[in-house]
């Protein structure tokens, strides 16, 4: 019978260590051909949207699907359900915006130790919402991060992001005025801010500097400049047909950069690409999530409550037809 994992049930599970570990994996399975995820469905829904992104992971056994829908005055509501390939059983429905939010952390640190120079530095961080906060917190997993700085429009959220990061991370967490002056001397850069006006521009970027962008995920949306994408020496995305296909700056840059030229964080992995390959060259990892990350810390979810005795069975559900 699967397993009912609400949102605390998820929280309680797993470690921003155990999300990136299961990224790893997901992205090396993918790397040697054992995943197969299609594209990402997405369904207008009266004002909103709904979107389901399926993925079988035949290295790990299992499959599974997130289905993600927006409402309008309403929000964003989230589930992933989890399936083992060996029997076809459904072993679990969880809650998924903790997942998606871990997952999405994860795996910007999976690129950035390849692509960031190594050594700690100060992260500068561009929203403060809890995209943002897990983008921090994976840096500071990483042990790249020594201090950070922050900025979003509205002073409270920075002035409380600031604080509570402080506290949970224990190192400097500082908020300022303006964008630039969050970007100004970081070695590490973390975009998360979901908005139709750019928010990071590529000529603030000095040499050296990794930029991470998870904020964009539909065409209307902007984050980074075409500059951005223009000055990196390398530019690597978790799948170019969904960047490329869904994130408004990425779609707006390919008048200046093809598509062709940018790596996948699969061949990054498994080193079949080039990584940084100077100190000074500026490098972007850009993400708008896929299914096969979903399912991949689905799992890891999965076996971890099992572990800890969470979330609660439901009985006789689904009814299995007999062939």
């Amino acid at each position: 019978m699967p397993l009912l994992l609400n949102h605390e049930d998820v929280c309680a599970s797993v470690t921003m260590s155990d999300a990136i570990e299961a990224m790893e994996q997901a992205f090396r399975e993918q790397a040697d051909g054992k995943v197969t995820q299609p594209h990402r469905l997405n369904v207008k829904a009266g004002k909103g949207w709904l979107r389901v992104g399926p993925a079988v992971m035949e290295g790990s056994g299992w499959m599974g699907f997130k289905a993600m829908n927006l409402c309008p005055g309403q929000g964003v509501r989230y589930q992933v359900h989890l399936y083992r390939i060996a029997d076809g059983e459904l072993v679990a429905i969880m809650d998924a915006l903790h997942l998606t939010t871990l997952r999405t952390g994860a795996t910007s640190a999976v690129a950035t130790k390849r692509l960031a120079r190594a050594e700690a530095t100060t992260v500068g961080v561009i929203g403060s919402g809890i995209e943002a906060r897990a983008q921090l917190e994976a840096m500071h997993a990483l042990g790249l991060a020594r201090e950070a700085r922050v900025y979003s429009p509205t002073q409270a959220n920075r002035e409380q992001f600031a604080a509570e990061c402080a506290r949970s991370l224990k190192f400097p967490v500082v908020p300022v005025s303006n964008a630039r002056a969050a970007v100004t001397g970081c070695g590490l850069v973390v975009a998360a801010v979901k908005s139709t006006e750019t928010a990071l521009l590529g000529d603030w970027l000095e040499p050296g500097t990794h930029v991470n962008s998870v904020g964009t995920a539909r065409p209307e949306q902007r984050e980074i400049d075409p500059a951005t994408f223009q000055r990196s020496a390398v530019v690597v995305v978790d799948t170019r047909d969904g960047v490329f296909g869904e994130a408004g700056d990425a779609i707006a840059a390919k008048e200046i950069l093809s598509p062709d030229r940018v790596y996948e964080l699969a061949e990054l992995v498994t080193g079949r690409v080039p990584a940084r390959t100077d100190e000074k060259q500026i490098t972007l990892f850009k993400s708008v999530g896929s299914a096969h990350q979903d399912v991949g810390i689905a799992a890891r979810i999965f076996e971890r409550a099992k572990e800890k005795g969470l979330g609660s069975e439901i009985p006789g559900f689904p009814i299995k037809k007999k062939l």
